[in-house]
């Protein structure tokens, strides 16, 4: 999984294979297809699943049920991320034998995390929970990766990556909602200096 994960948000099927090209040229091979509009985001994974196969790394994101998890795996999707903390969903997933990323707020939910072997939590909003707060919780969770979520910018992805966050998932400010082909070369263009700026720090 490459450190930059593209949110996909509001983009309906017709138009996701144009920007999921755009990204795979720039060099982002892992997106996330929110489930805030289920039947749109389940739409976008099948269509994304059928042209490109294994080419790139295919997630659900906004996974809040058990229900909806399965109907993601079904579309095809490789990994499922939550928007906040559920144990029992979290669990249900890891008896999937599929990747989850967790949203979390706090060291209470961190750790109940860790307890389950995971690996990598979704620190989210991130612009909200800051940088020093990230830095306090290396101290505790050394092993822990943190997935940055939630306001990640060009202004601030060199700074929460050297506050200790390895991944950063960016939606409307890398694929704007309700992008459309059109957007192709625009997104492209966008995922290139995010991964330039990472390269650089």
């Amino acid at each position: 999984m490459t450190q930059l994960i593209a949110i996909i948000r509001g983009v309906e099927a017709e138009n996701i294979l144009e920007i999921t090209e755009g990204l795979l040229e720039a060099g982002v091979d892992t997106l996330e297809v929110s489930l805030s509009n289920e039947q749109q985001g389940l739409e976008c994974i099948r269509t994304i699943k059928t042209a490109y196969g294994n080419q790139l790394n295919l997630g659900a994101g906004t996974v809040i049920s058990e229900q909806q998890a399965d109907k993601a795996l079904e579309a095809g999707a490789t990994f499922l991320i939550t928007p906040g903390w559920d144990k029992e969903l979290t669990k249900y997933i890891l008896s999937k034998e599929i990747p989850i990323f967790p949203g979390v707020f706090s060291p209470g939910e961190i750790m109940q995390a860790a307890s389950l072997g995971i690996e990598t939590v979704k620190l989210f909003p991130v612009s909200d929970l800051g940088t020093s707060f990230i830095k306090n919780v290396k101290g505790p969770f050394p092993n822990m990766n943190f997935m940055a979520v939630g306001g990640v910018t060009h202004n601030n992805i060199a700074e929460l990556k050297n506050a200790g966050c390895s991944y950063f998932a960016i939606g409307s400010d890398l694929v704007p909602r309700g992008a459309t082909k059109k957007d192709k070369e625009k997104i492209k263009k966008n995922a290139e200096g995010y991964i330039k700026l990472l390269e650089e720090v």
